[in-house]
């Protein structure tokens, strides 16, 4: 799977087509198939088509990559923390947004843009983070 290809997918997929591309890096980037700048980058790309079906993304895949981002979390580069957060909000990923809450009790260590960058995010996600609608859903 490469970054080129997905930039140039339509910005609607099915959704399972989406899934079976999600498995589909996962598998590449623990086989060591992919680095972790383009596995990010492609989640990140994927995560962008999966909020525009306006469905959950399937359970099992979404626990995987919730478990992938944790291992991966760290605050040392912008770049990672900045497409971490979106995919963690995007796809309602609980463990890894709760690991980020944690990080925030490592302030000294974190570097003040980074530091404010995951505050917003949690400013602006709550308690709201396994449902990425959830402010779509009082217009139903």
């Amino acid at each position: 799977m490469d970054i080129n290809e997905i930039k140039n997918l339509p910005d609607r997929i099915p959704t399972g087509t989406l899934v079976s591309m999600f498995q589909n890096v996962l598998d590449q980037f623990r086989n060591n198939k992919i680095e972790k700048d383009g596995f990010l980058l492609i989640l990140s790309q994927l995560t962008d088509r999966q909020v525009m079906t306006y469905e959950l993304l399937r359970s099992d895949i979404r626990n995987d990559i919730d478990r992938t981002l944790s291992r991966l979390w760290n605050t040392d580069s912008y770049d990672e923390v900045d497409i971490i957060l979106s995919i963690v909000v995007n796809l309602g990923l609980e463990i890894c947004f709760n690991k980020i809450k944690e990080s925030l009790e490592q302030y000294k260590d974190i570097d003040k843009s980074i530091l404010d960058e995951i505050q917003e995010t949690i400013d602006e996600v709550g308690e709201n983070i396994s449902n990425p609608y959830y402010s779509l859903e009082k217009f139903k």
